[in-house]
């Protein structure tokens, strides 16, 4: 078997992932998946833990196959009498074949559960690190959004000041005028700033997360086209509760439990055993004038060993039990993760029905605060409107964009998470979106 590592490398190049960018874009989604694919610590981590589970499988195996052990002895021997004085040399060559043993059996079989298993816990920090990418990516196309909005609310505010002050020295405009200009100028460079902050730190996530150092990335334009999922429910429930990686989790760590208990319940069995065995015996240095005679001899010997364990003062009947109530409750986790990944995708579905709603009403928000800002700009320019209701109304223009665009980066997400409930995240799931993202101009 491949390794993890191997079988990664392999994918990413068939998958396209490891394609160089041209100099002049901006990396997407599935370019930064591709550079935290190749440095993120959490993977590594999983695929180190795999590779060290695939040894247990060799382990198991060395169970049910022979031992064969050399062994060779020199020995000096000194007596009184010259007859016994001399040296023994012996080598051997033993061979032990099991023929049955029950706990061996089992303990193979539980060891390629756990491979299995392990195999679902690499997947799992696998579609982990997708995730963790979209998030971290949109954290840092939001904090984009939230500056540039901020940063043109604070221009418009300035004009606006700028405007209060130029009317007020000629008497067209009051003080207070002035002041609540001032005012809203002041908030709108603190929100700059907070902006700034935001997606400094976003950066510096996705920095630690990749590797490398990234300023730039694509963007998400608020008008987007977005695609519609199936939301049938009762369907999305049934698959994920066969399908999510954390149920075929717990069933194979039920069957990993299963089998201790098999193992265990051998502690009441036989086993039978092949041995042979080799050895040659030399002599050198005795007297054999004497009465005794010692001849340099062969011996070979090949019989079947059957051992019958009778009694072990009840811990073998105490280790079954133990493995029945920890197989048991490996039962019980199965229940449960079938529970939450059924509730899992009917909530995320019901989050996708309202995100699409949200995202459709926020877009009729933005629509009309832009038509509320010209109006009152326009009232205020010919005297019907004041000042507070342009400050107001600009306001309700950044509000609503602001959460227009996290309303839209939350309902991509979600349909990531979605996928990850029903087993089914991988990286053709990031392309999707990739498809939506621009580069900046």
């Amino acid at each position: 078997m491949r390794s993890v590592k191997h079988w990664a490398l392999i994918s990413a190049m068939s998958a396209g992932l490891l394609t160089s960018l041209p100099s002049q874009a901006a990396p997407g989604l599935v370019d930064i998946y591709q550079m935290a694919l190749l440095h993120d610590a959490q993977l590594a981590q999983a695929r180190a833990r795999y590779d060290a589970e695939r040894e247990v499988m060799t382990q198991a195996r060395s169970l049910l196959l022979p031992k064969i052990d050399a062994r060779a002895t020199l020995q000096q021997n000194e007596s009184n009498s010259d007859r016994n004085t001399g040296s023994d040399q012996i080598l051997s060559v033993s061979l032990e074949q099991p023929l049955f043993n029950r706990e061996a059996f089992s303990r193979y079989d539980q060891a390629k559960y756990q491979l299995e298993s392990s195999e679902i816990t690499y997947r799992l920090a696998q579609q982990s690190l997708i995730e963790r990418v979209s998030s971290v990516y949109f954290d840092v196309l939001l904090a984009e959004q939230n500056l540039a909005l901020a940063t043109s609310k604070q221009e418009a505010d300035k004009i606006q000041w700028e405007k209060a002050q130029a009317s007020s020295d000629v008497g067209l405009a009051s003080r207070t005028d002035v002041l609540q200009a001032r005012s809203a100028y002041d908030l709108s460079i603190s929100t700059r700033i907070n902006a700034e902050n935001t997606l400094d730190s976003a950066y510096e996530a996705m920095t630690k997360l990749t590797g490398k150092p990234v300023r730039q990335i694509k963007q998400l334009v608020l008008d987007v086209a977005l695609p519609k999922l199936n939301m049938d429910k009762t369907a999305l429930e049934l698959k994920a509760e066969v399908d999510n990686l954390q149920v075929r989790l717990a069933q194979q760590d039920y069957l990993v439990a299963s089998e201790e208990v098999e193992a265990q319940k051998s502690g009441h069995w036989f086993n039978v055993s092949l041995n042979a065995q080799v050895s040659d015996t030399s002599y050198s240095g005795y007297n054999t004038t004497g009465f005794t005679t010692r001849l340099d001899n062969q011996n070979t010997s090949v019989g079947i060993t059957l051992n019958v364990p009778l009694y072990r003062g009840g811990a073998t009947s105490s280790q079954v039990s133990e493995a029945r109530f920890n197989s048991q409750a490996a039962n019980i986790s199965v229940r449960d993760a079938r529970e939450q990944a059924r509730l899992d995708a009917r909530v995320q579905a019901q989050n996708l029905q309202r995100g699409y709603s949200l995202v459709a009403a926020l877009r009729e928000a933005v629509k009309s605060s832009e038509a509320f800002v010209e109006a009152a700009e326009e009232g205020y320019r010919v005297g019907l409107r004041n000042l507070i209701d342009v400050v107001t109304a600009r306001a309700n223009l950044f509000d609503a964009q602001s959460n227009l665009a996290e309303a839209l980066h939350n309902l991509l997400l979600t349909q990531l998470r979605l996928q990850n409930t029903l087993g089914e995240l991988n990286v053709d799931h990031l392309r999707e979106i990739d498809q939506l993202l621009s580069n900046p101009s």
